[in-house]
């Protein structure tokens, strides 16, 4: 019988061991979804009040939940085996003098501010 409670116990604390391990791993994803359910009721209990609020809210997630399931049955297009022939090669537009992309016009910027926050400082 001493055995058997041995047994027993060594068991169940590798199965305490493997479950504080599993929780660890898990337990990030645990909280941010807790706060984002708490964010959640609490956008919805000030914009319907206490009484419409639960309702609301049943009802938008019952509508992502067909949504969510109706996206994990769909299925990909059957793929049509690419024709054979020649391949098309399309002509990209080579940058002429003077273009300028998003990210260089926002340096650009930010460095005419530091500048014009130099002068500035300056005076």
């Amino acid at each position: 019988m001493d055995v058997l409670s041995w047994v027993f116990s060594a068991l169940l604390s590798i199965a305490s061991v493997a479950w504080s391990i599993v929780w660890f791993l898990i337990s990030g994803w645990v909280s941010t979804l807790l706060q984002i359910a708490v964010l959640i009721v609490a956008i919805y209990g000030i914009k319907y009040g206490w009484r419409r609020a639960p309702y609301e809210i049943w009802r938008r997630t019952q509508t992502f939940l067909r949504f969510f399931w109706n996206w994990i049955r769909a299925r990909e297009p059957d793929q049509k085996p690419a024709a054979e022939g020649r391949e098309v090669i399309r002509e990209i537009r080579v940058r002429e003098f003077g273009d300028i992309n998003l990210s260089t016009a926002m340096s650009l910027l930010t460095l005419v501010g530091i500048a014009a926050l130099g002068t500035q400082m300056g005076q």
